[in-house]
């Protein structure tokens, strides 16, 4: 089996990066470096990478996306659950006996004896 050190010699052997070493500042700066023969050979991967870098930034932007339309929905829900608190307590205030009672006035009385439930025959 190979050790790290010889793996990373077989690569640097088959590569021949003296036109990196001999690029300036300057080089660097004017892209001149992409020019050069170690770029050249490799401007697939570059492409892949600079496209997988695309999709990256693009990924992040989607996420602030859906986690800002969940914080809007999840206020609205917020908001939708506390009016149907209100409604809910609103109708149970309303449907009360005494409230009913005071609503129609004084003109009905209350039954004193228990409703009786009527069967069909068959």
């Amino acid at each position: 089996m190979m050790t790290f050190k010889e793996i990373l010699g077989k690569i640097k052997g088959s590569e021949d990066f003296s036109d990196l070493k001999s690029s300036t500042l300057r080089d660097f700066l004017n892209g001149n470096i992409f020019l050069k023969k170690f770029f050249s050979k490799q401007y697939l991967l570059l492409l892949w990478i600079a496209f997988l870098i695309f999709l990256y930034i693009w990924n992040g932007f989607e996420y602030e996306k859906q986690q800002l339309r969940y914080n809007t929905l999840e206020r609205q829900l917020d908001g939708l659950k506390n009016e149907s608190l209100t409604v809910s307590s609103q109708l149970m205030k309303m449907s009360r006996q005494s409230v009913i009672k005071n609503s129609i006035g004084s003109e009905l009385k209350e039954s004193k004896s228990p409703a009786i439930i009527l069967e069909k025959k068959k």
